[in-house]
């Protein structure tokens, strides 16, 4: 299977008024990183203290990085024909979705959340979120929410579970797969 772990920092939740800051992608062959991506992105509007507090991306950090429309295409050859993989999939997945829809890019791909994937595969675990998660399962420490290392992190995630449960195991828990 092929897959394409996603992570996105954005200047807050709502897809339709926030705007993604930064992008991680891990392109998983079976169980094989075999190329990545990122890039921090100009939002083309105010990131909040909150979330540089959260992220540790500044307004400066982002100055002059490419908006989402000059990088677009590439992510969503990037992520073509692939499994959309992420840790709290609906997040990344709507906004990815609501940026490449602003680059006239259509975007459904088949969905797979490692929360969900890790609470069948993993179970009894004190917490699912990516931090608690990494270091039940014995995963080197990462700096989280920033947006490749939370990607490296899910996908580590992804090849453990694939290794326990196999590629069907696995596929049990892909959304919006078209047969």
């Amino acid at each position: 299977m092929r897959f394409a772990v996603v992570d996105v920092e954005t200047t807050g939740g709502a897809k339709d008024a926030n705007r993604i800051m930064e992008v991680g992608v891990a392109l998983v062959d079976g169980c094989e990183v075999v190329d990545t991506y990122h890039t921090l992105i100009d939002p083309g509007t105010y990131i909040t203290p909150f979330v540089v507090q959260l992220t540790g991306i500044t307004e400066a950090m982002v100055q002059g990085k490419p908006q989402f429309s000059a990088v677009g295409e590439h992510i969503a050859e990037l992520l073509k024909d692939r499994i959309f993989v992420a840790h709290n999939v609906q997040f990344d997945f709507k906004m990815m979705k609501a940026e490449l829809k602003r680059c006239c890019i259509p975007f459904d791909p088949p969905r797979l959340c490692t929360v969900k994937l890790s609470r069948r595969v993993f179970p009894g675990l004190p917490s699912y979120s990516l931090h608690n998660l990494t270091e039940s399962l014995n995963l080197p420490d990462f700096n989280h929410h920033r947006a490749m290392d939370d990607t490296l992190a899910a996908a580590e995630i992804l090849k453990l579970a694939l290794g326990k449960v196999g590629e069907e195991g696995v596929m049990k828990e892909v959304k919006n797969l078209k047969k």
